[in-house]
């Protein structure tokens, strides 16, 4: 391989965090002996954007950038209230000139290499990190990559705006009286529909950075932007000459970030999420971010960048996106308040995430609480979405082992009326509804083609009891474990194929009902003339037991807890009657996911689907009476079934035909 083309370290960008990451190392003295290359494909010989940060000037910051400073200030307002002085700390600004600048000192005083070009990939090989470019390719055994972030489609309760501003740096015909005081967000201007505010920054010579700033899904425009900022400057400042023109993007996302995962690819800056979602801000975690990469070096560890904040700063910065992404008519009265009810040092602590939660509430309670309760309780919904339906389920199913356990006289009356509702009201239509998953829902009526498919394999399974029971057992057994693990996983993990869990998944939960409940399970197998569970009642819970056990062991490794809550539910109902512990999975879970996925599928409601299920509901219903009557009266069946033993029978052969039907929905539409 080319000698020239294989460097210790690549940057891909020469902006300000790699800047701050080669004054970092220079400082350690890293730089000795090195042979690196700098990547880009702009020059960086414009001064095009402003960094600017808050610091206590006794900070490691302030006394390792302080010959960057172009300008600092002692006071803040915000929407044209009375000043406020920072104490000790200085609002702090950066022009990206001499950044670039000091970049530049550095390539050129430890001779690096300066490559002007575009990045079109990284690729791993056995020479290192392949850096493919317009130019040719070059290689390192490390890559610090400060490329634009990119982020992942965001979640329900996530948001993704952006923080774009158009500014010029101008020279008022009068003396600015207000030098030593930044307005850090001013109202006083059209919201669009947005939250948008001016930023005023003076600067030395008489000179005023004057920024229109927006926070929303639609950056704001130049055609939008200079009419407000024009009768800004002329109502506040008068006369006014344009030195310089500024404009810019920032994103504004609690997503995740997508970036390449290839060993020795580190990203830095924005890339590595060094950007506050709320805010914008990102210089001080950008030198942050290099001295703990230096630091790593240095003591020859490995290398991390990635940048984490605690948990509830992350919640803070969520709600507060969701709220100007949903209600952007709120932003001015949020931050307004914020500094109005707070001084400014508490809260600058606060966006840094530097205050205890003691001071997170009580900066908290000082904010309008009504749009973050809404914010709040969607948040909720959303976190703990797929838990509430498993948790009512096991809360039903503590109360009737309760019921059960001290006022045992009323269990059998109070379950039977409790399931026999449930089946009606969902179990028996979730399985009505197959002739949409074959016509759709906005057809109307039913093919004389569906309904014969459908009773013809209903019968077949009919005739299959009659003619060996044995083996519509084991038949049955076997699509209800594959449909039951099916349904379950397309809930707990979406979008995914899932065979052998849908099996395993299946096995599990018939193991757990029917072993757990051998005595009953072997009642039910003798009145049908079939096969009866060979264990004793000793081995009977011994096996039942490992079967939780594992369950449970499985549902803490998925990470799931909506499983986890089904194996607590089948635990508890192991202590209840075999037909209510499987009435209590079959209606509370299974029956009740399936209508739900129905629903998304089909693209419709649950009004539209019962009175679409309504001729199916009354049909089936019908026929389990006939089949009662037949039995009673030993012309159809004559094996003198029990009621639960008819009822298997029944929900067997209208189970069959809707597996097959469900299956294709399935693996058709994801849920």
């Amino acid at each position: 391989m080319d000698k020239n083309g294989y460097f210790d370290y690549i940057f891909i960008g020469a902006g300000a965090s790699a800047t701050l990451l080669l004054r970092s190392l220079e400082s350690r003295g890293l730089l000795t002996n090195k042979k690196i290359a700098l990547i880009d494909a702009d020059d960086k010989s414009k001064n095009d954007k402003t960094y600017c940060f808050w610091t206590s000037m006794d900070a490691t910051i302030a006394k390792d950038c302080q010959h960057l400073f172009s300008q600092t200030w002692s006071k803040i307002s915000v929407n044209r209230q009375e000043p406020e002085t920072l104490e000790n700390s200085r609002y702090v600004h950066i022009s990206s000139i001499s950044m670039y600048d000091q970049c530049r000192r550095i390539i050129e005083q430890h001779q690096l290499a300066r490559i002007y070009t575009s990045v079109k990939s990284l690729v791993r090989t056995e020479n290192g990190v392949q850096v493919k470019t317009e130019n040719g390719n070059f290689y390192a055994e490390t890559i610090f990559d400060s490329r634009p972030p990119t982020f992942a489609i965001p979640e329900k309760n996530e948001a993704v705006l952006w923080q774009t501003f158009i500014g010029y740096v101008i020279s008022p015909s009068k003396p600015y009286k207000e030098a030593d005081c930044v307005d850090l967000m001013d109202f006083d201007i059209p919201q669009d529909g947005f939250t948008q505010f001016m930023y005023v920054l003076p600067l030395p010579h008489n000179r005023i950075l004057v920024e229109v700033t927006r926070f929303g899904i639609e950056p704001i425009t130049s055609d939008k932007a200079h009419p407000i900022l024009e009768a800004y400057i002329q109502k506040r400042f008068g006369a006014y000459t344009v030195l310089e023109t500024e404009k810019g993007t920032i994103p504004m996302s609690t997503s995740k970030i997508i970036h390449e995962k290839i060993e020795g690819v580190i990203p830095i800056g924005g890339r590595s999420g060094a950007i506050k979602p709320s805010t914008g801000y990102a210089f001080k975690k950008m030198f942050q971010g290099a001295e703990h990469i230096a630091g790593r070096i240095e003591a020859k560890k490995k290398i991390s960048s990635i940048l984490v904040e605690p948990k509830r700063f992350q919640f803070y910065d969520r709600l507060l996106l969701l709220i100007l992404l949903h209600r952007p008519m709120l932003g001015k009265q949020i931050f307004t308040v914020l500094f109005k009810k707070n001084n400014v040092f508490s809260v600058f602590r606060f966006l840094e995430g530097k205050t205890s939660i003691f001071q997170d509430i009580r900066i908290l309670l000082t904010l309008p609480f009504r749009p973050f309760l809404r914010v709040l309780r969607t948040e909720v919904s959303i976190s703990f979405k797929g838990l509430i339906a498993p948790f009512c389920i096991l809360s039903l199913a503590v109360v009737l082992l309760l019921i059960q356990t001290f006022a045992a006289s009323y269990s059998f009356a109070i379950q039977l009326v409790l399931f026999s509702v449930g089946f009606l009201a969902v179990g028996l239509p979730h399985g009505a509804v197959d002739h949409l998953l074959e016509s759709g829902v906005n057809v109307k009526g039913v093919t004389l083609s569906f309904i014969l498919k459908y009773l013809g394999v209903s019968f077949i399974f009919l005739l299959l009891w009659s003619l060996s029971a044995d083996t519509a057992l084991l038949f049955f057994l076997a699509y209800s474990i594959w449909h039951f693990g099916q349904c379950d996983f397309k809930e707990w993990i979406p979008n995914k194929q899932h065979t052998w869990k849908n099996i395993l998944w299946g096995t599990l939960l018939f193991g757990i009902l029917l072993i757990g409940h051998q005595t009953e399970t072997n009642k039910i197998l003798s009145s049908l003339r079939t096969y009866e569970l060979p264990f004793t009642d000793k081995h009977a819970v011994f096996i039942s037991q490992m079967l939780m056990v594992f369950s449970f062991i499985w549902s803490i490794l998925e990470r799931k807890g909506a499983f986890f809550l089904t194996v607590c539910m089948l635990y508890v109902g192991l202590s209840l009657p075999l037909l209510s512990a499987f009435s209590l999975y079959f209606i509370g879970q299974h029956s009740l996911n399936g209508w739900r996925h129905l629903k998304n599928g089909l693209k419709t409601n649950s009004q539209t689907l019962y009175l679409k299920s309504l001729p199916f509901n009354l049909g089936a219903i019908g026929i389990l009476v006939i089949s009662y009557w037949l039995n009673e009266n030993y012309f159809l069946l004559k094996n003198n079934f029990q009621m639960a033993s008819i009822f298997f029978v029944f929900l067997s052969c209208i189970s069959f035909p809707h597996i097959i039907w469900m299956h294709k929905f399935y693996k058709k539409i994801i849920c």
